[in-house]
This record gives C-alpha cells, structure tokens and sequence, in this order.
C-alpha cells in the first residue's frame, strides 16, 4: 500500500504510465488497496482493528450466498482463527474474513456511457441484495471511476480489427460534460441507507471523475501502426477531471463522503 495522493491522483498516474485495459485486475487492485488506504487513515476503530488483527481483509474476495457466488472487490471483516497483526509495514493483514462486515464494489465507465451506466447500476443493486441476503449488518458500498475525456481508444474493439476504436462521448449535440453529469445524476437513484433496518440500497457510494483518452495503449505496438498514424494526434494528456464534471465536496456521492458513511456505518454496527 505505498500509492501516494489522492485516489483520482492514482488512477492518472497509472493509466497514463500503463495504459487501461478491461481485461486485467491491477486497475481495480491498485484502488482498492488506495481505498483501504484511506478508511483507515480516517476511520479510527477501523485503523485500531487493523492495526490488532481484529479486522483482515481481502481483494476480489468470493463468497457463496444461497446459490450464487458473491464476488466482492474488497472484503474486510473478522479473521479466522486467534487475531494476527500485520507484518511490519503493512497496515492491514491480507487474508480471507471469517464475517465479511465491509463489502466495496469497484466499477468503472471509460466509455460507451449510455450502456455501460445502466449495466454498472444494475450491478450495484444487484451488489447490494447480495449483501442483504448475506447479513443485513454488512456494509455494501460501491466505488466508480467515471472517464470524462472527449474520446476513447478501447483495446477490445482495436483488438477485434473489425471496429472503430475509438469512441467519441459526446452524443447528439450534448457536450461530454453533459453526459457525464447525466452519468453521475443516474446513480443517485440509488438509495443510500441510514442504517442496518433502513430499506434497500447501499451504505456509501463514491464517484470519481479523470480524463483519460487511452491512446498510449498504442506505445510500442508496432502492429497498430496506422492507428497511431490515424489518431495519435488527438492524445491528451490524463488528468483529473475539473470540477465540474467532477463532484465538490459535500455531494453525497464525493469519495469523501463515501469513506465516512463507510466509517460511521461500522462504528454503529460493529464498536
């Protein structure tokens, strides 16, 4: 866990050094150590348990409820066994919870925001029943990355050869400024919980905002040649996205309010 700055710092950084791919787990790895990172510098009973052994955790954690096999991005909970503080360094032990008491869900929207957003708000709901079904105690919130750049090379349609590549996000005539705000204002439909009785929906949801064309998937890949010759030209730069589009702080769906909901929701259920 030594990614430094903010979490939308760290998403850049990495997708301008790498290059995004939807077919691999370092993306949502990367923030959800970052996300982990951050309920423990401003959750203190969570810090503590960490800190202890009393509180583990695990990535890409799968848990069967009923039939169905649960897959959750971030699971934090009780440790099997007698208590086992983390190594040196570390601030959280990594292994399988006994009691999942903390479920994160981590989605993304890099391009195609008319489809992929009802697919992502299907997934939170569904994320969320799961959770549900498994105990009404635990705490189900979700995390999305939401791409604001004008354009998008998608690796998966340049790799099909019989695709554009590239998307353009603006849609009739709207501004991709206007679709990303109608992206954000869809997931607000989502009813976050006040507490472990209250009806249906998630505890805590954050959304981010970055701009990120992903040309520089075409470095070194000589085989894409005249994609580059055709398109390289309109590379930016990524960046954290401006506010707005981005969320200010006091939105109910800023990171930062993501992570106290998550905080307050723990220390009531689970001191």
């Amino acid at each position: 866990m030594e990614q430094t700055g903010s979490i939308e710092e760290v998403i850049v950084a990495e997708v301008a050094a790498t290059a995004y791919h939807p077919r691999t787990s370092k993306h949502s790895d990367t923030q959800s150590l970052v996300i982990i990172r951050d309920l423990l510098a401003s959750c203190p009973i969570l810090a503590q348990r960490a800190a202890s052994g009393q509180l583990v955790g695990k990535l890409r954690h799968h848990q069967q409820v009923g039939h169905n096999d649960w897959v959750i991005d971030i699971a934090l909970g009780t440790p099997a066994g007698p208590p086992k503080p983390p190594d040196s360094g570390d601030l959280i032990r990594l292994t399988a919870p006994a009691l999942i008491q903390i479920a994160i869900e981590l989605k993304s929207i890099w391009t195609e925001h008319g489809k992929a957003r009802k697919n992502r708000l299907r997934d939170f709901n569904a994320f969320h029943s799961y959770a549900r079904q498994y105990d009404p105690k635990t705490i189900a919130a979700a995390f999305l990355v939401i791409n604001a750049a004008e354009l998008f090379l998608s690796p998966l349609n340049l790799e099909a050869r019989n695709r554009e590549p590239i998307t353009r996000h603006g849609q009739k005539g709207k501004p991709t400024y206007q679709v990303v705000k109608e992206t954000i204002d869809i997931f607000r439909s989502i009813h976050l919980r006040s507490g472990a009785s209250d009806s249906d929906g998630l505890e805590a949801l954050g959304v981010v905002v970055v701009e990120h064309d992903n040309l520089n998937f075409l470095r070194g890949k000589p085989q894409y040649v005249d994609v580059q010759n055709k398109y390289g030209q309109l590379h930016r730069p990524a960046t954290v996205a401006r506010v707005p589009p981005a969320l200010r702080v006091g939105d109910p769906l800023h990171y930062s309010a993501m992570i106290q909901r998550i905080c307050n929701a723990y220390t009531e259920r689970f001191r």
